[in-house]
């Protein structure tokens, strides 16, 4: 993945990348010795983006430790964010849905190129969902994807 990244990129992200760059980067993805898990939310209009994160976390990290997952590295957001998101892996252990198994770490974006994976990886399946199917197609064989919904919704 650092071999995608440009000079004065702190790191290849997807957002702001044309089409011809995105070809490029999932065609690389497309080839690593990977399988996926990708926690898709449905919620409510309006609901913030902690709840719908946690929502995610309490499908992922149970799936995660299921497929003998027993180290996650999240992109950090910051202390706060990084000491919320520890403490929904506590929720879970204490509600035993996750044993002690799963180690989190956090780490800079720049600093770990395997989380630009991830990136890619969300940015296809959301052009997906939205209607052009082009870097899906090459990366939903190597995907498991859980959609979490709300059963509130209307």
């Amino acid at each position: 993945m650092r071999e995608l990244q440009r000079p004065r990129e702190k790191k290849v992200h997807w957002h702001a990348d044309s089409d011809g760059r995105h070809d490029t980067i999932i065609g690389v993805v497309a080839e690593l010795p990977i399988e996926g898990v990708v926690v898709v939310r449905h919620g409510m209009p309006g609901e913030k983006d902690e709840r719908r994160r946690r929502k995610c976390f309490e499908t992922f990290a149970p799936e995660l430790v299921a497929a003998g997952c027993t180290n996650l590295t999240l992109e950090s957001r910051g202390r706060t964010a990084d000491e919320r998101d520890r403490k929904m892996l506590d929720a879970l252990r204490s509600q035993r849905r996750l044993d002690g198994t799963l180690r989190l770490d956090h780490a800079a974006g720049p600093a770990d190129p395997v989380l630009w994976i991830a990136d890619a990886v969300c940015g296809a399946l959301v052009a997906s969902r939205v209607g052009n199917r082009r870097w899906w197609a090459h990366l939903e064989k190597k995907m498991t994807v859980h959609l979490v919904d709300d059963a509130s919704r209307t």
